[in-house]
């Protein structure tokens, strides 16, 4: 009879991420809204679309040192892949506005709010802490 060991599950761990990861989702989604507000003829909104960039760099800083430790408590790996996957487009997406390339800078902001919001979603689901399986 052997003794199996209870698989350890992500549990502060995944609550940080989660908490970064919807964070990093509701700034993605009000950045399309604070341009919009620009071009509505708000010109203030310009102010909060850049800040916007800022503090979305910041969380795409956090949000792969998040999923890394969901990973190192046996949680689900794909979590760290789409971080990064995320954190790459937001610095990407960022240089392309900064530097005025709009037409890669208004796709790709589509898609990094896409990445962000399924990922937002991904991790408060409920699933999203069952330990991965353990091969021996």
């Amino acid at each position: 009879m052997t003794t199996q060991t209870p698989a350890r599950r992500p549990r502060i761990s995944l609550l940080c991420f989660r908490a970064v990861a919807v964070a990093t989702a509701l700034f993605a989604i009000g950045q399309p809204i604070f341009i919009g507000s620009y071009f509505a003829g708000t010109f203030d909104a310009l102010g909060l679309h850049t800040a916007g960039a800022a503090a979305l760099q910041g969380l795409a800083l956090l949000l792969p040192i998040a999923a890394g430790a969901v990973v190192a408590m046996g949680g689900r790996w794909w979590f760290l892949i789409w971080s990064v996957v995320l954190f790459l487009l937001i610095h990407v997406q960022a240089v392309l506005g900064y530097t005025r390339v709009l037409q890669l800078h208004v796709p790709i902001g589509v898609l990094t709010v896409g990445v962000a919001v399924a990922l937002a979603i991904a991790a408060v689901r409920r699933g999203a802490g069952t330990p991965r399986e353990v091969r021996g």
